[in-house]
């Protein structure tokens, strides 16, 4: 068994592409792209989970940005980036221990990343 439980795991289907990720674990802080870092720290602490950076759907919007911004084509915004996520769907299961009736059922996404993911118009699949 792992410390790392329970945790969750995300894929995100964007451009025809699935890419997928685990809720992040270790020490220090994620390496968010800017734009991500940017949108958490933006908002009010009401609406901000305190575990949002670590979130398996902020890395792999990251992920994307990131990418974006190898292909030379780094949007200024997250209103930039809008369009490369055009049609883009994500879906999040919960991981636990074997055995334990959860595992492998939906993981609603947190607050934060609903938010995340509207600002991009990114579905969130329930089922």
């Amino acid at each position: 068994m792992t410390d790392a439980l329970p945790t969750t795991a995300s894929s995100l289907l964007v451009r025809g592409a699935v890419h997928s990720m685990t809720s992040l674990t270790g020490p220090g802080e994620p390496e968010l792209h800017p734009l991500v870092r940017a949108f958490l720290d933006a908002l009010p602490p009401a609406e901000r989970e305190p575990f949002a950076a670590y979130c398996s759907e902020t890395a792999l919007v990251s992920d994307q940005l990131w990418a974006l911004d190898e292909a030379g084509a780094a949007p200024a915004t997250l209103a930039d980036a809008r369009p490369h996520f055009a049609g883009a769907v994500i879906v999040s299961r919960k991981i636990r221990e074997q055995g334990d009736p959860e595992h492998g059922t939906n993981a609603p996404v947190c607050r934060t990343c609903a938010a995340l993911l509207d600002t991009l118009g990114v579905e969130v699949m329930a089922a």
